[in-house]
């Protein structure tokens, strides 16, 4: 009696301790955190802590947030937990220059005033006028505002981005300019055939929250003092005077960011009016390479390793050597401009290399693996086929730069002097400092459906990027502009772990499946070759007659055809149940294995106090 009266008063004392051990922590250690997961995604990264300790002006964030909304939706609660939490957090490191208020709209309130004038999304939760809100704004010291009208679920990988994003604009009202020469129409256009308007390419409308882009042309005598960055995409049929604006621009000391193809699909005439009109589908920016120290192959790349799964015109899925999915293990780590990259998508890339005669330094930002090759440029056409490229197909064991950055003295393309009929008095004729150029060797890389998925939520577009493609762009641009901080924020914009392991076996198993195929499809074309020879030796009354060897020939085909069939299902299914079971069993590591652990050690103890007890 005694004993069960000592433990129920050491329980009451047990539960007192912790109880009083929760509030003092909760008072000694409020603003502390223990960050245990493996990209510390609940830390500020290097970038958002830059932002936020350049921050010059006060800032103000409103927080907008009315809890009931939410109620009956518990992963929204969850998150907008996180959101608030994350806020206080970039709050408490901001220290007296950003102040963070949060507000919790109620219907027909000032408060909801103020939300709709600073731009935050309104969304109507019944007939009587409730609107929930769950969005953020900023104002600075000169009342520039920037909004994120709505956190998007599907958008937490990339919260600290958007916030940081939005500090930075706040922090940085004038915007460095940034000059544009394209031959593509990145800005948007109007559709011929739907004469609706086309909007903007998602890497340009990202590039524009950051920079002021001047669309300069395609036609330049020279380029504006003004502009601080030449970026050029798809340079085609550029006349000598724009080619000498260019290298005169680099020459005086300008960076350029450029964006060539030996195949832009994007730029692919697909019709005879269309041949007339386009572009055309390549692009190089002779005689400017070959005076800065680089050439761009004629070729196109294809990767055996890093091939993306498309899906064919039959409806079946298989690996694309021309398609590229390249992840950090592709990128240059020490790089700024690729630090942190989680992956890229090309489409028909190039391959760049340095020139002998080269004075700079070519440096590879993005290369290929060991199973690469060059392929000829003219095997690639509008809707090629996987299996078309794979025809012929030999990895050299050699890499390729797909992406350099090209550094150093240079000289003019056009040496002493202008071109003939340019006059310039201030000709350069080397570099006046080390000139400082990025060459990407793809364009449609910066094409939507290689990198973000653009969603429209109560009329805003929600882009949820599913690559780097987008990023690289603006770090490649702020790097040559000279500031580091937003690819700091960037290197965390998102984060996939992808089974590679499995991937890599589908891939194998792909290539060994299009062996068999290739075979099978072999023998089929020879049976048929076959079968029309003897149908053209038809006897009287034009009706087939064929000899017992022929049949003997046709049956023995016919054979080998089912046998081959039957080898080729075999095959398939015995290598989808190896990758069934990979698949199973990481998975189960991954999400199953950790619970499972927890609870095999609780039963653990329960049995070892029962048996303390017996």
């Amino acid at each position: 009696m005694q004993s069960k009266a000592f433990t129920r008063s050491s329980l009451i004392v047990v539960a007192v301790a912790l109880l009083a051990v929760v509030s003092l922590s909760q008072v000694l250690f409020k603003g502390w955190r223990l960050d245990l997961t493996e990209n510390n995604l609940y830390t500020l990264s290097d970038g958002t802590r830059n932002v936020l300790d350049k921050i010059e002006e006060p800032i103000t964030l409103y927080f907008f947030y009315n809890r009931e909304g939410a109620q009956g939706v518990p992963q929204l609660q969850t998150y907008a937990t996180r959101v608030q939490e994350f806020l206080e957090e970039v709050a408490l490191r901001g220290g007296d220059k950003l102040r963070l208020k949060l507000i919790a709209p109620e219907p027909f309130s000032t408060d909801e005033d103020r939300a709709v004038e600073l731009g935050v999304q309104s969304v109507p939760l019944n007939d009587a006028g409730d609107n929930f809100y769950f969005g953020l704004a900023g104002t600075n010291s000169v009342d520039d505002v920037e909004t994120i009208p709505f956190f998007q679920p599907s958008r937490e990988s990339l919260l600290e981005y958007d916030v940081a994003k939005l500090i930075y604009a706040l922090a940085n009202p004038v915007k460095p300019k940034i000059g544009l020469l394209s031959t593509l129409d990145v800005g948007g256009q109007a559709d011929p055939h739907s004469m609706q308007p086309t909007p903007a390419w998602m890497a340009f409308t990202q590039l524009g929250e950051f920079f002021e882009v001047v669309n300069l042309g395609t036609e330049l005598e020279r380029v504006d003092d003004e502009v601080e960055l030449l970026i050029l995409v798809h340079p085609v049929n550029l006349s000598q005077t724009t080619l000498y604006a260019i290298d005169q621009f680099v020459m005086g000391g300008g960076n350029a960011l450029v964006f060539v193809d030996p195949y832009a699909e994007s730029a692919a005439p697909r019709g005879m009016a269309a041949m007339a009109e386009g572009p055309g589908p390549n692009s190089n920016l002779e005689p400017l390479f070959g005076a800065w120290g680089l050439s761009l192959s004629g070729d196109v790349l294809g990767d055996g390793a890093a091939a993306l799964q498309v899906q064919g015109p039959n409806g079946q899925a298989a690996y694309h050597i021309g398609m590229l999915g390249m992840d950090a293990s592709h990128f240059d780590p020490d790089d700024v401009v690729t630090q942190g990259l989680d992956s890229m998508n090309f489409g028909y890339a190039g391959i760049l290399s340095p020139t002998e005669a080269a004075t700079t330094t070519f440096t590879p930002l993005v290369v290929s693996s060991d199973r690469a090759a060059p392929i000829p440029a003219f095997k690639v056409q509008p809707g090629t086929r996987p299996e078309q490229l794979m025809s012929g197909f030999s990895p050299s064991g050699e890499t390729y730069s797909v992406a350099a950055r090209v550094h150093g003295p240079a000289s003019s393309a056009y040496g002493e002097t202008p071109p003939e009929g340019i006059e310039n008095p201030n000709h350069l004729s080397t570099s006046s400092a080390p000139i400082n150029v990025i060459v990407m060797a793809d364009t449609d890389m910066l094409t939507n459906r290689f990198w973000v998925q653009v969603q429209n939520f109560l009329g805003q577009q929600i882009a949820s990027p599913f690559a780097g493609n987008g990023d690289f762009l603006v770090n490649a641009a702020d790097n040559l502009l000279g500031s580091s901080d937003v690819i700091g924020i960037k290197s965390r914009a998102g984060y996939t772990r992808p089974f590679t392991r499995v991937e890599d076996m589908k891939r194998d198993a792909d290539a060994r499946f299009r062996e068999h195929e290739e075979r099978l499809q072999s023998k089929l074309r020879e049976t048929e070759r076959k079968l029309t020879e003897l149908q053209n030796q038809s006897g009287e009354g034009n009706l087939l007659t064929l000899t017992p060897e022929q049949e003997a020939e046709i049956e023995g085909f016919r054979d080998e055809q089912l046998r081959t069939r039957k080898e080729l299902r075999e095959v398939r299914h015995s290598l989808n149940k190896d990758i069934d079971h990979l698949e199973a069993s990481l998975k189960f590591v991954n999400v199953g294995l950790v619970p499972l652990v927890i609870v095999l050690i609780a039963l653990l103890l329960g049995l070892r106090r029962k048996g303390g007890r017996a």
